[in-house]
């Protein structure tokens, strides 16, 4: 497997187009906004491409015996050396059937878990998006501002989401865009954009343990929302474990559809595992 270049990247965007749809973060990385790894068979006509991007593997193309072994090799030294020295847990997405069905093989010795995600889509032209705060709660947006108020507790909270899609917290604030709500001087719910690519985006969320199931998700959500549709982005993204029902209800909620559900193997790499 070979490293591409930046300037190569648009080469893959048939071999990704499976993953594409339903993960935005397949686009950005097209688009130059996400600074992932692409790594390929062939460098002049690749059939099998391999994205990295803070612990996220995606492998997409044609699959056999010598392709399955190269990209095993990977997984195994550049992969999991960098997943070892920022203690990171790794998340590999099969975008084929083919790449789905050779996964027993492609993972042999690894402490793998398989768990159904859901993708879900939503056209946010379609309502009228108003944020209605409950009372004793500020809504703050995430910006430079809030990040030097230092009376905020759970901050890093906050800024962990930040980088998690991009390089750096200057580069979120430049890129992104996102809410939160705030109780006295506690952050207690965060909402925010990810993968901003034209006109999509998907959206990251969390509420801090003893606020949830109060509908503060929504409440972020929406504000969020409501701030991408004046920034021209409609076409927004909703990712979620099968499992994780206070977020498959929050989406459903919101009005957003399910589009696919998918086996995700997650890889244990980390050194308290």
């Amino acid at each position: 497997m070979f490293p591409l270049p930046l300037h190569q990247l648009e080469i893959t965007r048939p071999l990704l187009a499976p993953l594409a749809d339903h993960l935005l973060v397949i686009p950005s990385i097209l688009a130059g906004l996400t600074p992932a790894t692409v790594y390929v068979d062939d460098m002049a006509e690749p059939h099998t491409a391999v994205t990295w991007f803070h612990g996220r593997v995606m492998i997409a193309g044609q699959v056999d015996a010598q392709r399955l072994t190269a990209v095993s090799h990977l997984l195994h030294t550049v992969y999991q050396r960098e997943a070892q020295a920022n203690h990171q847990d790794v998340f590999v997405i099969l975008g084929t059937p083919e790449w789905q069905a050779a996964a027993a093989d492609l993972l042999p010795e690894l402490k793998v878990i398989t768990g159904a995600r859901c993708y879900y889509r939503l056209d946010a032209r379609n309502r009228e998006w108003v944020t209605a705060v409950p009372d004793g709660l500020q809504l703050r947006r995430v910006d430079a501002t809030l990040l030097a108020d230092a009376t905020l507790q759970n901050l890093d909270w906050v800024t962990e989401e930040m980088v998690s899609e991009r390089p750096s917290v200057a580069d979120f604030l430049d890129k992104s865009f996102g809410y939160c709500l705030v109780h006295q001087n506690q952050i207690v719910a965060w909402c925010m954009s990810e993968y901003n690519t034209g006109n999509r985006c998907e959206l990251g969320i969390a509420t801090a343990e003893g606020w949830q199931r109060q509908g503060l998700a929504k409440v972020t959500a929406t504000a969020v929302i409501a701030e991408a549709l004046q920034r021209g982005i409609y076409d927004i993204g909703w990712i979620c474990w099968a499992n994780n029902l206070p977020s498959v209800y929050t989406a459903e909620a919101l009005g957003f559809s399910r589009v696919q559900e998918k086996l995700i193997h997650l890889l244990f790499w980390h050194e308290s595992v």
